[in-house]
């Protein structure tokens, strides 16, 4: 099986930058928005009312300023990453209660479930050392947050 990379799924043009710190549901609205923008293939309400109704069952943040909203998304053809850095924090209702300032969505087809996994699980890892997350808090705007994910991700050989 040959080594997965994010850069196979992350585009430039997919990391936002200074999102507003708007309330969950109003956030998740904008950020789909902007998505479906530049992926047009993604059905946009269908799209949200997915990744609403899983948020509603639980919260995709995970903890540490992260959020990991995931789905599978209608009208999509291959797996996509997008990342966003909000501006102040964001109530998530995640696990540890504080605020997210870094989404990282997962979008894949519905018959690529097993990809959908694999890049899921190497995002995971290369995002749980302090340091990269230190350096993608401290980018300077979004190429350079584009470039450091992408750099630790070819450090990281798994």
């Amino acid at each position: 099986m040959p080594v997965l990379r994010l850069a196979d799924y992350l585009r430039e043009d997919l990391v936002f930058w200074d999102l507003p710190a708007l309330d969950k549901p109003a956030f998740m609205t904008n950020f789909v928005a902007l998505v479906a923008a530049r992926v047009p293939a993604i059905d946009e309400p269908a799209l949200l009312d997915r990744l609403l109704a899983r948020e509603a069952q639980q919260s995709t943040g995970i903890g540490g300023g992260l959020a990991l909203p995931h789905a599978m998304a209608p009208g999509l053809d291959q797996t996509v990453l997008v990342v966003g850095r909000i501006d102040e924090g964001l109530d998530f209702a995640a696990l540890d209660s504080q605020p997210v300032d870094l989404v990282f969505l997962l979008l894949s087809p519905s018959r690529a479930i097993a990809e959908h996994l694999r890049v899921l699980a190497r995002l995971l890892r290369i995002i749980a050392a302090e340091e990269t997350l230190a350096m993608l808090r401290n980018a300077d705007g979004p190429e350079e947050l584009f470039d450091l994910l992408i750099a630790e991700d070819a450090r990281h050989v798994y």
